[in-house]
């Protein structure tokens, strides 16, 4: 049975998804400095201009962070909330 979409109901899941969500940028943003690190010295060491490694670093990174995001989402289908739960249905 479908319930209707309350304000209530829908901060619960925002709830859900935003903290999850926090954690994995930390962790991403954590993994990310060290990658960031470790290409920065090995490019010191190659001879690589850090001004030519920053950008192919930067958008590594974003899209790095964008598949992490799915995470959360993933972790919150199927989660019972108390008087429901999120749940996938076939049309």
């Amino acid at each position: 049975m479908e319930l209707e979409i309350t304000w209530n109901r829908a901060l619960r899941v925002w709830w859900a998804y935003i903290w999850r969500n926090l954690i994995a940028i930390i962790v991403s943003m954590v993994v990310g400095f060290a990658i960031g690190l470790a290409v920065g010295f090995a490019s010191k060491y190659a001879g690589i201009s850090i001004e030519t490694i920053k950008p192919v670093v930067m958008i590594v990174s974003g899209l790095a962070g964008l598949a992490i995001s799915v995470i959360p989402i993933k972790i919150i289908l199927g989660k019972n909330f108390g008087e429901f739960r999120l749940v996938l249905m076939k049309n």
